[in-house]
């Protein structure tokens, strides 16, 4: 967000010549499959906001203004949040030159809020006539002070934000702060093999052996979407022997993505011991007993296994096919039985489609009748109030026609210049044109 507003201020500058630049099946009641997920873009963790409007990486460095495109770069399920943010925004702007006119003793005519098509706005309208009179800097105070108000917004929002004074005291309420223990369930998209298994108000503690401590958020968004980038220890499971089958299932291709077995109970897996013969050998293994076992052993060669599983190994599939991720989750607070106990589920799919699934948050109810969608939804209208106010005040302080700078310059050059001046001439326009307003 601080840096899509830097490259915003920067192209401003720019455009006045400081130029432009230019532009799952169920194969077991614990182990899911990604084959049958229809996708949505719709849901996302807490970074939802950033990256939809986000554009191509190959475009991002050239693109100053970004459209907001509802159900493009913009998600549908965000369309009455971007609208709450719209008129809180231009209530926060004609407040300001409200305020500033009653400051100054300017008679104000009317005020009000609108609803043009789906953009809803407000307005504050003056007698242009007794503004013309009052001094340029008095104008000047007027004029400007609902892009003042505008900054203020911007700058309380992201304070707001970045210290974490939010989440601090709704976890003082009916949420508890769960950051440094893992994530809780905010929702699950419907109809998904997930959403069978992960209900909202879960907490999730760990995604395959990486912890979701530290700072929660950012642990579950760097695993599902930068796991390459992460330096992951790769601690394998015992296995036994007896359980091989043929080499179907590792025939991992673009037309078999998770393997070309008939049996989708299991899948391939490659022996890890260093100092093995079999180093690297592929091996068919049920999927079930290695995997969907919360107590499984763990090795990092052969010999730390048990005669009965003396195999150690990993699960396999090449880059860039889906890959195997065990979900650790708990409970809900308020479910008595087994409430601390550690319990997993199996995905199998890209790591993002988990993202995109699973919308995740760092405050749990504490209660089973407080819902788990308020703190998100305040974080969003949040976030693109912090946005679009900015935007606001960027775009309204331009000297164009009927736009607050446009009226601020005239102001602004003539209290330079020290003349007598007369705004007969924009008032006269702006009669002729029914716009005698302040109006966002």
């Amino acid at each position: 967000m601080v840096v899509a507003s830097w490259k915003l201020l920067m192209g401003i500058f720019e455009l006045f010549g400081l130029s432009w630049i230019g532009e799952a099946e169920n194969i077991s009641s614990n182990i899911i499959n990604k084959r049958s997920f229809e996708i949505s873009s719709n849901i996302r963790s807490k970074r939802s906001f950033e990256d939809h409007v986000q554009h191509d990486v190959n475009d991002e460095n050239n693109q100053v203004f970004i459209p907001v495109i509802p159900g493009i770069t913009l998600p549908i399920s965000h369309f009455w949040y971007y609208l709450l943010a719209l008129l809180i925004c231009g209530i926060i702007h004609e407040a300001g030159h409200a305020l500033a006119a009653a400051n100054e003793r300017l008679n104000i005519k009317s005020t009000g809020i609108f609803l043009y098509i789906l953009y809803p706005g407000a307005f504050v309208e003056f007698d242009l006539n007794e503004l013309k009179e009052l001094a340029p800097l008095r104008q000047l105070r007027i004029i400007c002070a609902g892009v003042w108000h505008n900054a203020v917004l911007f700058l309380l929002g992201t304070l707001i934000l970045s210290s974490g004074i939010l989440s601090t005291f709704m976890g003082c309420t009916t949420w508890r702060l769960v950051d440094g223990f893992g994530v809780s369930v905010v929702s699950v998209e419907r109809d998904t093999a997930l959403s069978a298994y992960l209900k909202p108000s879960m907490l999730i503690t760990k995604l395959d052996d990486f912890d979701l401590s530290g700072s929660s958020l950012d642990s579950w968004n760097d695993y599902l979407l930068q796991n390459e980038k992460l330096d992951l220890d790769s601690i394998g499971f015992c296995a036994s022997r007896r359980g091989a089958t043929s080499l179907d299932c590792c025939d991992i291709s673009a037309d078999h993505p998770y393997g070309n077995a008939k049996d989708n109970a299991t899948s391939c897996f490659k022996r890890i011991d260093e100092n093995s013969a079999h180093k690297q050998e592929l091996k068919c293994l049920p999927t079930i007993p290695i995997l969907v076992n919360i107590d499984a052993q763990r090795c990092l060669r052969d010999i730390d296994c048990p005669p009965e599983s003396s195999m150690c190994v990993l699960p396999y599939t090449p880059k860039g096919y889906p890959k195997p991720l065990r979900i650790f989750y708990k409970d809900s607070p308020w479910v008595q039985e087994n409430n601390d106990q550690e319990k997993l589920v199996l995905y199998l799919g890209e790591l993002v489609d988990v993202w995109e699934i699973v919308q995740v948050s760092i405050l749990q109810p504490r209660w089973s009748w407080v819902p788990t969608w308020v703190p998100l939804s305040i974080e969003l209208i949040l976030r693109y109030t912090i946005s679009f106010s900015l935007a606001l005040g960027v775009l309204n302080i331009l000297p164009a026609f009927k736009l607050d700078g446009h009226y601020a310059l005239i102001a602004l050059l003539l209290w330079v210049s020290g003349v007598d001046y007369d705004l007969d001439e924009v008032v006269s326009t702006s009669k002729r044109t029914g716009r005698g307003r302040l109006g966002k």
